[in-house]
């Protein structure tokens, strides 16, 4: 069985006063394996955000199901919410929503303290993932002393904490300069080796080309898919972005 399933996955969005609605979402289904790395991409409009966060169960789909890890969405209660989004789902954000009166490291504890886990558990799991992720210095750090790659860092810190069964990225490198966007990709692409799935939305062909699978959305639907099997990050790119002047015409897949 997959990690994670999404079936017929459709959203309107219902105007107010009667107006028109809007399809964000038509027919989307696709599964994700476990340890697998993909890359969602689209043009604007095209319903990546509207699927993002139906997968990061905060918005629910007008029809179909989405399944992470035998659970489905759709059976969790309102107030189950917030506490199955932390306990099995990770999040790196474009403008990394660190707040600026903690240090990193209170940042990075923070899905931990919410959870009401014990201090030494915490200090070994940070211990472990600083190292990792080479920021152990920074720690004492507040976000407005470090760069914005170090701040990503300490993002991508906070979403592996928990041990998640998925990591969401939205948009992970759109704040980032060009050296600070490869610093971050060479990590998820090291964090996946070590077994991590993550699913990330981006409108870069650079960020996708390093993921192993790129799906691409138009018009609320799944348009087309690449897998990157044995291909180098270069020649995943130019597919990519073949792919992408297809989109941009109005190809056929």
């Amino acid at each position: 069985m997959s990690l994670l399933e999404v079936k017929g996955i459709k959203k309107v969005y219902k105007a107010r006063f009667g107006g028109t609605s809007v399809e964000a979402l038509k027919n989307v289904s696709f599964t994700v394996e476990e340890g697998e790395y993909v890359a969602i991409m689209g043009e604007s409009g095209s319903g990546k955000t509207t699927l993002l966060n139906i997968l990061a169960a905060l918005d629910k789909p007008t029809e179909g199901s989405v399944i992470l890890d035998g659970r489905d969405f759709g059976a969790i209660k309102d107030k189950e919410a917030a506490r199955f989004r932390r306990d099995n789902l990770g999040y790196v954000f474009q403008e990394f929503n660190l707040l600026d009166t903690f240090s990193l490291e209170d940042n990075i504890y923070l899905p931990l303290v919410l959870a009401g886990r014990s201090p030494y558990e915490m200090k070994y799991k940070l211990a472990e993932i600083a190292g990792n992720l080479g920021i152990e210095k920074l720690l004492k750090k507040y976000p407005y002393e470090v760069s914005g790659g170090q701040k990503q860092r300490a993002a991508v810190a906070r979403a592996l904490i928990t041990n998640p069964s998925i990591i969401l990225a939205d948009e992970p490198t759109g704040a980032l300069d060009s050296k600070s966007s490869d610093e971050l990709l060479s990590l998820f692409t090291g964090v996946n080796k070590m077994g991590q799935t993550i699913l990330m939305v981006t409108h870069s062909a650079k960020a996708a080309s390093t993921a192993s699978r790129v799906l691409f959305i138009k018009d609320g639907v799944v348009f087309h898919q690449i897998y990157k099997g044995e291909l180098t990050n270069q020649q995943m790119y130019q597919k990519i972005s073949d792919t992408l002047t297809l989109l941009a015409q109005g190809g056929d897949r």
